[in-house]
């Protein structure tokens, strides 16, 4: 029998398929909204656990999928994305940021050399409770499955040490995934202003005021209250300038800058596929992630 992620991973590229070629079909070649991809894991892990979703991309993937939207993107930061937005001199290629969720210590080994290469900028989420420890991070489930078949690269998060080869490669914004990577459906309000404001006053206190101005949800869905408005406000008050959900679709002008969607970038994804997302051939996706979120929600 297939497990949950083999299953899961069948219907993610027969939906990059069915994107390709809604893509063809419709001509897009460019959008007005801007992709904001993300990434979690970028780790040299030669194994697909069937039953849970390791988040990965192996580096010689993610190589090539950044050879690839270079090519046919404009790559900025995610800071930038607002005023691009509202900018009328925007280019004829689609405009895509990259993120990367969790604060990997992968990132720093595999995600930075790549990044570096092609003069790439990207903003990578730190879980600020669980930089530097030694052990996975208490949601990893993945990581605490597979202890005994990884290394630990694969799965420890970032050092201070790490953070700052980061931040001196001058293209890696630092932003807070929380504090303790909390669902924020199960919140108080008190929990949210802990999440957001311990995990941007630690970023700024070890790495300098320029660095979290980005937050990245937990879980991420304004439709299961991961990011609700209440979630939004604290990230607000906190002084943050913007803030990324896993909500499927393109960033516009009239994006709520506290609510930006994403769009995953799965180790399946051939360059044709990471250009259909780009331009907003979304529907083969918006199906699955209906039927994602009704599942989880039962």
């Amino acid at each position: 029998m297939l497990g949950r992620n083999s299953v899961k991973r069948a219907v993610k590229r027969t939906a990059g398929w069915a994107a390709s070629l809604e893509m063809l079909l419709a001509g897009r070649r460019a959008c007005e909204g801007a992709c904001v991809f993300y990434y979690h894991r970028v780790a040299d892990v030669d194994f697909v656990d069937g039953a849970v979703d390791d988040w990965n991309v192996r580096p010689e993937t993610f190589e090539r999928q950044v050879a690839a939207l270079s090519e046919f993107a404009e790559i900025v930061p995610l800071l930038e994305l607002p005023r691009r937005l509202r900018s009328k001199q925007r280019g004829g290629r689609p405009l895509v940021s990259l993120t990367f969720d969790d604060g990997y210590a992968s990132f720093h080994r595999h995600a930075l050399p790549v990044l570096k290469r092609y003069g790439v900028h990207a903003t990578a989420f730190v879980v600020t409770g669980t930089v530097g420890h030694e052990g996975p991070q208490p949601f990893d489930r993945w990581a605490r499955k597979n202890l005994g078949r990884t290394r630990a690269e694969d799965w420890r998060a970032m050092t201070w040490d790490e953070l700052e080869g980061c931040v001196a490669s001058g293209l890696v914004h630092l932003g807070a995934h929380s504090h303790a990577h909390l669902r924020g459906s199960l919140c108080t309000p008190e929990q949210l202003a802990e999440e957001a404001g311990r995990s941007r006053e630690v970023l700024r206190e070890r790495l300098g005021d320029v660095q979290a101005r980005a937050y990245a949800y937990p879980y991420g869905s304004t439709r299961l209250g991961d990011a609700s408005p209440a979630y939004a406000a604290a990230v607000r008050a906190a002084g943050y300038e913007a803030a990324v959900t896993t909500d499927l679709g393109l960033a516009s002008e009239e994006s709520d800058p506290f609510l930006l969607p994403r769009i995953e970038a799965h180790a399946l994804d051939a360059p044709g596929v990471l250009r259909a997302k780009a331009v907003g051939a979304l529907a083969p996706y918006r199906l699955t992630d209906n039927l994602r979120l009704l599942n989880r929600a039962l």
